[in-house]
């Protein structure tokens, strides 16, 4: 079936139920949508004025058109009424059973939220499961958020427990946590709810316009095509005068502002991806007439950017030996006691905002012993990315660091054989004195030597510490605190994977 008709009677069957959901409509466990590899059993844009999300506790809900607060058209507008308790938006209009394979997408924008969750009540055990790891919110920012409920865990249980596969969902509740002292709101657009990967791309998206400003910006404005699976996210190429097209930026909202590096006219094209980074064909080429650009100095780009101009190309191999081997957004966790705490991996899964966390960490050990355990632990996991952080137990020396090397390039050869990207993480800061952190320096200068040969990226953790009051970073000098080190590590990293998504969607090596 074509993937246009495939929309067509998904809409009809989500606005159906979206309309009968505040009457108590019978509920049906089937899903509304089955093709591409995925079932989709809950889909909502909130275009058509559906809303089947009532307020719960303390929460104020509506329907949002401002620009800027949509995606496209509507969404789900969720904000605290008064002082005191908590507050959501809830969904009686949900039919699930079973948790493998599920996923429940969206699209987010808050204010004021530190992040986002959902409570996907299990009629099984009459409790609430919960993901583990609650979205972190950049603020007055949109974002993807892709929770794998295989790895919720019941509400009664500690978030290492997860849920069992019998699992009957009935509910869904929206909520979160807000700043200290503030008063939070948040933006629910494109949300989804499907069993499965999808394996068809999208379709590309359409009527792309071009719009030429001061100062050598070019605005683009598109329209979306409606799919099985939501476009998630859009990546915008530009033509150089090589002739070869450059990816320049991504947005989730259909528009983007570019600022080209000379004055002349451009061409561009737009890509959309799913929520799982499927990628549509380029859409119709759109040019514009651009002025002359300020003076920018390309020495200050961040390092995660210029890392990625140089690594794109390797990365995308790897992760194209991984098709058929690995397990789509599993994250292996791999290093020292710093990655053996539960805190460490669920922090940095918030931050991640989506993946199943498969946490290795072990105590007391070097890196001799991650390169010796590295092709075990890929086995059992296979993880689609392992971030990766040995060398704080590891002796500083000049001889030491370069036994040390040798064994990260051969865990890097070994996840790059097996078709797991390694993203490697510099070792954190070593006590609280910002002066004296010789050994660090030397070990990590190393290692990003190492990383920018082999072409893979690099979390800059020691790097995003030292911009911190060290004491607020560690605990005892050398374990991150729960909350504030391992935000550092978890801002660190998002800062890379944004990167390291950025060039798996970029399509461009396949056109002419």
């Amino acid at each position: 079936m074509r993937r246009t008709a495939w929309w067509a009677l998904l809409t009809a069957a989500m606005t159906a139920s979206a309309a009968t959901g505040q009457e108590g409509a019978k509920k049906s466990f089937n899903p509304i949508f089955t093709g591409g590899g995925i079932k989709v059993y809950v889909k909502m844009d909130f275009d058509a004025g559906d809303n089947p999300f009532a307020k719960e506790a303390n929460g104020a809900v509506a329907l949002e058109t401002r620009d800027g607060y949509v995606v496209s058209g509507r969404s789900l507008h969720v904000k605290r009424a008064k002082a005191g308790g908590y507050f959501g938006a809830r969904t009686e209009q949900i039919a699930i059973q079973g948790s493998r394979g599920l996923n429940i997408a969206f699209c987010v924008r808050a204010k004021d939220m530190h992040s986002v969750s959902l409570n996907f009540f299990d009629a099984v055990k009459r409790d609430n499961t919960t993901p583990a790891s609650a979205a972190r919110m950049p603020d007055e920012a949109w974002r993807t958020v892709v929770y794998a409920v295989e790895d919720f865990h019941h509400n009664d249980r500690p978030p290492q427990r997860k849920v069992p596969a019998n699992t009957k969902h009935t509910n869904l509740f929206f909520h979160g946590r807000e700043n200290a002292g503030k008063s939070g709101e948040y933006w629910i657009d494109k949300f989804i709810i499907y069993r499965g990967v999808d394996t068809q791309a999208p379709e590309a998206p359409g009527n792309v316009k071009t719009k030429a400003g001061q100062s050598g910006q070019v605005t683009l404005t598109w329209s979306e095509a409606k799919d099985n699976a939501f476009a998630a996210v859009y990546s915008i190429f530009r033509k150089g005068a090589d002739g070869k097209w450059l990816k320049v930026g991504e947005s989730i909202a259909c528009t983007y502002t570019d600022t080209v590096p000379a004055a002349g006219t451009f061409t561009y094209r737009v890509t959309a991806a799913d929520y799982d980074n499927n990628c549509s064909k380029p859409s119709k080429d759109a040019k514009a007439k651009a002025s002359a650009p300020p003076k920018v100095d390309p020495a200050g780009l961040p390092p995660q950017i210029t890392d990625r101009l140089a690594y794109a190309d390797h990365v995308r191999k790897i992760h194209a030996a991984g098709k058929g081997k690995v397990r789509h957004d599993v994250v292996l966790f791999q290093g020292d006691s710093i990655t053996a705490a539960d805190a460490y991996g669920f922090t940095l899964s918030s931050w991640l905002g989506r993946g199943i966390n498969f946490s290795r960490g072990t105590g007391m050990m070097r890196t001799s012993f991650g390169k010796n355990t590295i092709a075990k632990d890929l086995a059992n996991g296979k993880p689609e990315f392992g971030v990766i952080m040995w060398g704080t137990n590891n002796s500083k020396g000049e001889a030491a660091v370069k036994a040390g090397m040798a064994d990260m390039s051969a865990l890097i050869d070994t996840c790059a054989a097996f078709g797991t990207v390694p993203i490697i993480a510099t070792i954190p800061p070593r006590g609280f004195s910002k002066d004296k952190q010789d050994g660090q320096v030397r070990f990590n200068k190393a290692l990003v030597d190492l990383c920018r040969s082999k072409k893979v990226p690099v979390s800059y953790c020691f790097e995003e510490m030292m911009r911190h009051d060290l004491k607020a970073m560690l605990g005892d000098g050398v374990h991150l605190k729960p909350g504030t080190g391992n935000d550092a590590a978890g801002e660190a990293l998002t800062k890379t994977m944004r990167q390291v998504y950025f060039a798996l969607r970029d399509t461009s090596g396949a056109w002419k």
